[in-house]
């Protein structure tokens, strides 16, 4: 089989040149566009020196250019490394290197996800987009004359359990054999239209973007945002006709979950074993239902079975095509039909090996001896199986420690080999306990380590050396999120069995505090809260949820969020998939069922001042270190703007205000209500000050606290998108009598590591000065600080960072800050009430304590006022809101199009931030926005990016977070109802 992908993919536009090929969003290639976008693409790699065995890295968006770059790489006679972005840049450096990767394609909004560790080349398809596009619309010269089967085609990395990932090296002529086999079973023919929602990561997706461009169909590709989203997903089947459907089976019980129904469709049910009561209930939704079984290293796919309508059970089926299975015991010899073996699988699709690592190769490829041609091997699963009497295999389980989650191969000792390398951590180890459904999740038992030479026991599970947080962080910038454990048991010994080894049966099952312990427990409230605790505490196995508790942390993933839904239902209560995938805690998720306000007790007002500025002082340094949230946003970290589920009967939001303000004395208050992405209502509140009873208006500027970091980071972008500034470039460049701090040999501050909060540098001092006392300089700041940690390696809000960019901006433009962004910024959108200073503007709010008191002199300043200095209104920030939405849509030119993206996209896995704003793209629709805490105020900003719902809230009290959280409540039903339009 001489033939490749790209082969046949030729002969295809040659019969189907108009036909349409992919739809990614707004975007449609027929074959002739989507060919000629391959070969440019092919040229500029091969102008760059791929050629036969070069790796390629792929690290793009889920848009139009994903698969001319795909196809182009095979074109030019290179191999595919797909990257996920999700994926720590530890990670991703570990695998470009392992894979002799000296070449990465890759995009301005992610490039920066790479870090330090990648020292190879990058073509960036938004920089370079005018040299690919002058490049011959024709294929290049074949890179060899004959060309073989065996040629590497692409490396895709799984989990290891020595600590360090596998790069899977898989051939041509096997990939090949896999679509024609497919071709087969599946009858593929031109009419077919195939959805596309698994990542470049996960090897199944080689399935649904390939076949039905080697037989004339087309494919339908899911965007990043979409990948999660299972309503969005549905909303693409059947708007676009899509005729095939493959997803794990948890993929599956979201989908269904969501609202699939009958459809005539063929389904796909594979990554790891499939329930038969899901294949019968499935089955029963959809014209034909396959299931699919195989492992990385036999290319994808091994053995398939048809699913019959009610089907009392679930086997993996038969061999594909030029496929051979054996069912061998602990000799390597057969077992009788019945006996349970250790699979086996030769043949076409077995992979090259594991790149880099000849011993671990040599130990799971193994001489075929019992069959197929001389010198071929089989593979060694580690699955234990049966072949039944009507010759089809039963998949048993496993004979190691590795686990499957969400479709993924985890290996549990790849995480126990992280754990330990934090120095806080003696030993560790990691289990997959099943919940009260069957599914399992990851616990991480954990002994610190003892100091050498102490003698000493180690410490007590209360130390903070290697607290639950921090293992969490720790976990999180070296593993992708799936393997991060949900909970971690901080043990003074393991429990051991008569051989000395750890008994992981007897490991104590983890309680709440496993799982919440920054948290303090308070009871659930209301009868629905109650229900819901006692539904959580049934479905996840989990005693004691409680009422603030959020859902993330008690384990309710895309996996179990289907069963939290169904036992919801089933007690009785009126619980959506939207309210659980837009609720935080258990409260907000039983405000949602009940049609109410969350009302929260005394316990939910951390990230509050009980006094300013000495208590604003010690919160506020709190705030740095307890990531994404910022202690200004609502409960759970996230933007928290407008949430959805309640019901259409709920008070509307000046109501839900006044009640708030009265009940919590709260001066005064302005809310903007943005829909379309348009404002819709101005409301305002209450007065200025307690002490002069004088009205808030329209005009009336609050103090908006870190939401200056958001207006702050477009007016740099601004600069960047002029010419005078460069992400990307070392502050030191700009930068006039001062140099960042670094650690020895390290790398340099970019303005993207501030922008994104991954500088590395300490804080900055967290002192509230009076107005009228002399503060200390920028300048000043910045003496004091120092190099903590590699920039773009760890996430922390720091204020050094923005006191950097203060200097950064004047240094570079010579101009006074606020000038600067006035011109920028507030001129350019019409934001005529907003200034970077309170000044002598007489209708300006005070700020108040929790306890109703004015400040002294109104409010609190700090040095830096990049951070924390600007004076604005609901209606100025609304129209900056709005105006940015518009343009990362491409309806403004506000910023060119790229930078709009990466300013509204998180820049560092698991941070919630982009560039100076905070997102959220978990719930299908981006959120985007910012909070904002100063002594005596509290703000915030949010706008999802496709409905254009959102709201601006400010407040002058320490208490104002109450009128946050009635605003989003109040303005829920609204959203929801408007997105169920959509």
């Amino acid at each position: 089989m001489s033939r490749r992908v790209h082969d046949v993919f030729a002969a295809t536009v040659a019969a189907h040149p108009d036909a349409v090929a992919v739809r990614a969003g707004s975007t449609v290639l027929t074959y002739r566009e989507l060919d000629a976008r391959a070969n440019r693409v092919a040229h500029e790699l091969r102008a760059a020196g791929v050629g036969p065995e070069s790796v390629v890295g792929v690290l793009l968006e889920r848009g139009p250019w994903l698969l001319p770059v795909l196809l182009g790489i095979w074109k030019a006679g290179g191999s595919q490394l797909a990257l996920d972005a999700v994926m720590p840049a530890e990670r991703l450096a570990y695998m470009l290197d392992t894979a002799g990767a000296r070449l990465v394609v890759t995009q301005r909004t992610l490039a920066g996800l790479l870090g330090d560790g990648y020292e190879g080349e990058l073509l960036d398809l938004d920089r370079d987009q005018e040299r690919i596009a002058a490049r011959p619309g024709t294929a290049p010269a074949p890179a060899v004359e004959k060309p073989s089967p065996d040629g590497l085609a692409y490396t895709l990395f799984t989990s290891g359990s020595t600590g360090r990932p596998k790069g899977v090296q898989i051939a041509h002529g096997a990939i090949l054999n896999l679509l024609f086999s497919m071709r087969a079973r599946f009858d593929a023919a031109p009419e077919h239209v195939w959805l596309a929602a698994t990542s470049v990561s996960f090897d199944i997706s080689y399935a649904e973007l390939y076949l039905p461009l080697v037989t004339g169909g087309s494919v339908v590709l899911v965007d990043d945002s979409g990948l999660g989203d299972a309503l969005a997903q549905l909303d693409l089947v059947d708007t676009h006709g899509v005729t095939h459907v493959q997803a794990t089976p948890a993929g599956w019980k979201l989908l269904l979950a969501a609202g699939f129904a009958r459809r005539p469709i063929t389904a796909v049910t594979t990554g790891e074993a499939c329930p038969p009561s899901l294949g019968r209930e499935l089955r029963g939704h959809v014209d034909r239902l396959v299931n699919l079984y195989g492992p990385t290293e036999t290319t994808v796919w091994s053995t398939g079975w048809e699913v019959p309508p009610d089907t009392p059970d679930m086997p993996v089926g038969r061999p594909i095509h030029n496929t051979r299975v054996y069912v061998l015991d602990g000799g390597l010899q057969p077992v009788p039909v019945g006996v349970t073996g250790e699979l086996y699988l030769a043949g076409t699709g077995v992979a090259r090996g594991y790149v880099g690592r000849p011993g671990l190769t040599a130990g799971r490829f193994l001489p075929e001896e019992l069959g197929g041609p001389p010198g071929s091997r089989m593979y060694r699963t580690g699955d234990l199986v049966r072949f039944r009497a009507d010759g089809d295999l039963e998949y048993l389980g496993r004979t190691d420690h590795q686990v499957k989650l969400r479709g993924y191969r985890v290996e549990l000792g790849e995480i126990e080999e992280q754990l330990v390398t934090h120095p806080g951590v003696g030993s560790a180890v990691v289990v997959a306990r099943e919940d009260g459904q069957g599914e399992p999740w990851l616990v991480a038992y954990v002994l610190r380590a003892v100091p050498s030479g102490s003698g000493a026991e180690p410490d007590g599970p209360e130390g903070a050396d290697a607290g639950q947080d921090e293992l969490r962080r720790h976990l999180a910038a070296r593993l992708p999120a799936y393997m991060v454990p949900t909970g971690f048991v901080l043990l003074d010994r393991f429990p051991l069995n008569a051989a000395g080894k750890v008994d992981r049966a007897a490991l104590p099952a983890p309680q709440r505090t496993a799982l919440v312990a920054d948290r303090a427990y308070q009871a659930p409230r209301t009868p629905t809260e109650r229900l819901l605790a006692d539904v959580c505490a049934e479905v996840l196995g989990i005693p004691g949820v409680g009422a603030h508790d959020r859902l993330a942390d008690l384990g309710v993933d895309s996996m179990r969020i289907v069963h939290v839904l169904a036992a919801g239902r089933k007690a009785g209560l009126a619980v959506t998939l939207r309210m659980l995938l837009d609720s935080v805690t258990i409260a907000d998720l039983g405000a949602a069922i009940d049609g109410t306000t969350a009302a929260y007790g005394a316990g939910d007002d951390e990230g509050a001042p009980h006094d300013a500025p000495d208590g604003a002082d010690a919160r506020e340094a709190a705030a740095d270190d307890r990531g994404p949230g910022d202690g200004n946003e609502p409960d759970g970290g996230t933007v928290g703007g407008p949430r959805t589920g309640t019901p259409v009967n709920a008070p509307r939001p000046a109501a839900d205000v006044e009640d708030v303000m009265a009940a919590h004395g709260i001066p005064g208050a302005a809310v903007a209500v943005l829909r379309n992405g348009e404002v819709a209502a101005l409301h305002v509140h209450g007065v200025r000050s307690l002490d002069t009873g004088a009205p808030v208006t329209l005009r009336t500027r609050f103090q908006a606290g870190s939401i200056s970091k958001h207006v702050i980071a477009l007016a740099a972008l601004r600069l960047v998108a002029d010419g005078p500034l460069a992400l990307d470039t070392p502050l030191d460049e700009y930068l006039t009598g001062r140099t960042v701090p670094r650690l020895p040999g390290g790398g340099r501050v970019t303005l993207r590591h501030c922008l994104s909060n991954t500088a590395g540098l300490s804080s900055a001092s967290a002192t509230w000065w009076h107005p009228d006392e002399t503060m200390p300089s920028v300048s000043d700041v910045l003496d004091d600080v120092e190099a903590e940690a590699e920039p773009g390696s760890v996430f922390r809000k720091a204020g050094s960072q923005w006191a950097f960019v203060e200097q950064l901006l004047t240094d570079v433009t010579g101009q006074e800050l606020g000038k600067l962004v006035d011109e920028l910024v507030f001129q350019e959108l019409g934001m005529r009430d907003s200034a970077f200073a309170a000044g002598a503007h007489a209708d300006v709010a005070a700020g108040h304590d929790r306890h109703g008191e004015a400040l002294h002199g109104g409010h609190r300043c700090r040095p830096a006022r990049v951070g924390s200095g600007l004076w604005s209104t609901a209606a100025d920030l609304a129209q900056f809101a709005c105006a940015l939405r518009r343009t990362r849509n491409g309806l403004g030119d506000l910023l060119p199009g790229p930078l709009a993206e990466q300013m509204l996209t998180e820049a560092f896995p698991g941070s919630f931030y982009g560039l100076g704003t905070v997102v959220d793209s978990s719930l299908g629709d981006v959120e985007f926005g910012h909070g904002g805490q100063t002594p005596g105020f509290r703000a915030l900003t949010s706008l999802r990016l496709r409905s254009g719902a959102g709201c601006v809230v400010m407040t002058n009290s320490d208490l104002g977070k109450e009128v946050h959280k009635a605003v989003a409540a109040s303005l829920g039903r609204d959203i929801t109802a408007r997105l169920a339009g959509d």
